[in-house]
């Protein structure tokens, strides 16, 4: 085992003693198609650079997405649409570090969207107690992304893309599957087969003992590899961490079907750590 995968087993095995396990409290679910169909969501009126917290009516409840306009260059530059990773607070963390644009020029207009039960650590220990807050919160996700892609088109910007690490990874392939309005795709350290990321990788530690005794029920609800075989992918270009622990690089390499994907020889810690060479991949597709 490289250092790399070293690293993701020692993350995650320490993480897992310590945190609240995963689907503890339910792993039935709607699917993700069905909590698209059964939302409601206000998006405010895009005024000036900020955050906007937007109120979702969802089957689980009312949830709490956020997004960040984080640089607004004007209607002429493209629009980079970015999701964070799963348990990532706070939720901008990785995104400064991918987008220094305080300190860089960086041509494009840049949001930043945050997933619900990302508010802190113990809003997000809290929220994935059930697989159907798993499935709402990813179905959330895709909508306020979609809102964010209509928002832009109407402000005539021509250029979008769509980008994610880790959970925001799947949740940009998800967009892609049900919305595709974006123009370029970049999934980062994430594949179709989410489910194998709670089921079998190390990261499974963190999965309650009932639910790995149920794989069928989780698989059904976080596999989208069926889904994505059916889209046209030519705008999608995913990058993969070779090393990864955690999105296991030849399951999630095999659930992209004949789609090229691009390596780096990271695991999944080191991998989200290597902020500039993410950056690399999501900029030269823009």
């Amino acid at each position: 085992m490289s250092i790399h995968g070293i690293i993701d087993q020692l993350a995650v095995g320490l993480g897992a003693k310590f945190m609240p396990k995963y689907f503890r409290e339910g792993f039935e679910s709607q699917t993700v198609s069905e909590h698209l169909e059964n939302m409601k969501i206000d998006l405010l009126e895009i005024e000036k650079e900020g955050d906007y917290e937007i109120l979702t009516d969802t089957l689980v409840g009312r949830l709490n997405p956020a997004f960040r306009l984080a640089q607004w260059l004007g209607e002429a530059y493209p629009a980079v649409i970015y999701h964070h990773g799963a348990a990532e607070t706070p939720f901008d963390y990785g995104f400064k570090r991918i987008f220094p644009y305080k300190k860089e020029k960086i041509s494009a207009n840049l949001y930043l969207v945050r997933a619900p039960f990302h508010r802190s650590m113990k809003d997000f220990q809290q929220g994935i107690c059930t697989l159907a807050n798993i499935a709402a919160m990813l179905a959330v996700s895709v909508r306020l992304i979609e809102e964010l892609v209509q928002a832009n088109r109407q402000k005539g910007v021509e250029k979008i893309l769509v980008a994610g690490t880790s959970l925001g990874g799947f949740i940009t392939n998800l967009h892609h599957i049900y919305y595709n309005s974006a123009d370029i795709y970049t999934p980062l350290l994430a594949g179709l087969a989410m489910h194998d990321a709670y089921l079998h990788s190390v990261y499974s530690k963190a999965t309650c003992p009932r639910a790995r005794e149920n794989p069928e029920v989780i698989k059904e609800v976080l596999n989208f590899e069926s889904m994505f075989a059916n889209q046209d992918n030519g705008n999608v270009f995913p990058l993969l961490a070779v090393h990864d622990r955690l999105i296991r690089y030849e399951e999630q390499k095999a659930s992209y079907g004949p789609l090229p994907v691009e390596t780096i020889n990271k695991g999944h810690t080191t991998g989200a750590l290597a902020s500039g060479r993410l950056r690399e991949h999501i900029l030269k597709h823009l």
